[in-house]
């Protein structure tokens, strides 16, 4: 069974869910019960659940650091909702590099969107600009 992490919008706790119960209703976050909001099986996340999750996760986790004023990142959020319904073996977050600049400096984060695939905590490998649905699978494997 796959899973994926979703971060309560309300708040902050860290859910993990099965994939396929997430995508037939809308997911609810076991602490403070309200809706979790997820695109596909993509979760927005802060800096402090992101390091949780890529520690937690039992597969590949992948990253996408975008900002609302990137036509690239708006151009490239629908393929990446996409690949993550494409490839529920993988965890699909997303980090808003206004609101999680630390996170983003962290990281070397020079130029948007940037896509980095996480395995056992660790970066494996990264990707800047937008990538269509196709391309994201072929850099997961």
């Amino acid at each position: 069974m796959s899973t994926t992490f979703s971060e309560c919008p309300k708040c902050h706790s860290l859910n993990k869910l099965a994939s396929d119960k997430a995508l037939e209703k809308t997911p609810v976050c076991g602490k403070c019960g309200s809706d979790l909001a997820l695109h596909g099986l993509v979760s927005e996340v802060n800096a402090t659940n992101f390091k949780k999750v890529i520690l937690k996760a039992e597969g590949p986790v992948v990253v996408d650091f975008w900002a609302s004023w990137c036509g690239p990142c708006r151009s490239y959020a629908p393929e990446y909702q996409k690949a993550s319904l494409q490839n529920q073996q993988a965890v699909f977050l997303k980090i808003n590099t206004e609101a999680e600049q630390q996170i983003s400096a962290e990281y070397g984060i020079r130029g948007i969107p940037c896509t980095i695939l996480f395995r056992n905590g660790k970066e494996v490998k990264r990707q800047s600009g937008a990538m269509s649905a196709e391309q994201v699978k072929q850099f997961i494997s």
